[in-house]
């Protein structure tokens, strides 16, 4: 089986587990590495035997890459993608969040539309093939009609960063279906830019409604409420219940747990540490890949599609609008695509400079005993 040549710009942290997990999919080649900083570059071609540039528009120029792999601050994720696409490759998967504002989330899609890219941003919980799994057994008719859906995890301190992680499941199990309106309310100071926490309700246009909950509880997760069954999940192990044939309007109590379709251990794995002494990239990281590798063998979206990751961002910020204007219903989309949200300066920036060379050096020691 031929193997899609892939080039990773950013090779630092985030940047080498990716790189790992590509290695690791029989389907990808990492043939070549981008970076401005020259440490992060030099230790990577290292470990990964591959040329490295320092400029990323060089080696999309010398190196036939298929799939770009843009892993980095998110300040720099608008410019980097669009210049992956210009070069005409076949794929790019950049991380999460997909940008701060709406209209460069826009041209990072359509750019990437219109030349028949296949575009991913962020390496989400929406990658794994178990929450998929629970979408099918939904779609086939097995828990009746999907009536509503809570997000029970609390946003924390960051809606569009770490929060477009539970907002992508939501839309998940939504369908994928266009949002039509939204109430909501932030943590802090609504007239702020900056990401916070936000809470909330959101009304998709085929009629299933979420609540999204701002502070965390005992029963973190994510709950589906069917006509004849729940599915819920706390992010490590997901269940089912469904009502028995020939009970129509099913009680809690008269469910039962549909058991062998998932896994009994946690989705995210347990290994630590390969007999080759890399670090586990992760079973979600992992999954994050094949979903690139299924997409273009099979010409379909990436599960976290670029899509995915516009609408996302647009939802966080009709949930902070909403606050600005008196907690009012937004409509959406937006007409402002100027509106933003400006990630957490640990997903904005650069790590090393963030976080202090120290830490950052431990972190990326760990990457390879």
């Amino acid at each position: 089986m031929s193997q899609y040549r892939v080039g990773l710009i950013g090779c630092g942290r985030k940047g080498t587990q990716h790189a790992r997990a590509y290695a690791l999919n029989p389907a990808t080649q990492v043939v070549a590495g981008a970076d401005t900083d020259p440490e992060n570059l030099e230790l990577f071609c290292q470990r990964f035997g591959v040329p490295g540039y320092r400029d990323y528009r060089e080696m999309l120029e010398k190196e036939r890459i298929e799939i770009a792999a843009p892993i980095l601050p998110v300040r720099y994720n608008p410019e980097v993608v669009l210049g992956c696409a210009a070069a005409g490759v076949k794929a790019i998967l950049c991380e999460k969040p997909i940008a701060a504002s709406l209209e460069e989330a826009d041209r990072m899609v359509e750019a990437c539309r219109a030349r028949g890219i296949k575009f991913a941003a962020g390496d989400l919980d929406r990658n794994f093939p178990d929450y998929w799994k629970a979408r099918q057994f939904m779609d086939a008719g097995e828990l009746g009609q999907v009536r509503s859906i809570s997000l029970l995890y609390g946003s924390g301190t960051e809606i569009s960063g770490g929060g477009c992680q539970i907002l992508s499941l939501m839309r998940l199990f939504a369908h994928d279906a266009e949002v039509d309106w939204v109430i909501g309310w932030v943590a802090g100071d609504p007239s702020s830019d900056e990401d916070q926490g936000m809470a909330g309700y959101v009304r998709f246009v085929n009629g299933i409604e979420c609540c999204i909950h701002r502070q965390a509880n005992a029963k973190n997760g994510i709950e589906v409420l069917c006509t004849r069954g729940v599915f819920f999940s706390d992010g490590f192990f997901l269940h089912l219940w469904k009502a028995p044939e020939g009970v129509e309007r099913p009680t809690w109590t008269a469910l039962e747990k549909v058991e062998g379709l998932f896994p009994p251990t946690s989705i995210y794995g347990t290994r630590d540490y390969d007999e080759e002494g890399w670090k586990w990239p992760g079973d979600r990281n992992m999954a994050s890949v094949q979903s690139m590798v299924e997409a273009l063998q099979n010409d379909i979206e990436p599960r976290s599609s670029g899509e995915n990751g516009r609408k996302v961002l647009e939802i966080a910020i009709a949930l902070r609008e909403s606050h600005r204007q008196g907690h009012v219903p937004v409509k959406l989309p937006l007409a402002d695509r100027s509106l933003k949200i400006v990630p957490h300066e640990g997903r904005w920036e650069n790590k090393k400079e963030v976080y202090g060379r120290e830490w950052y050096d431990a972190q990326m020691r760990r990457a390879r005993r």
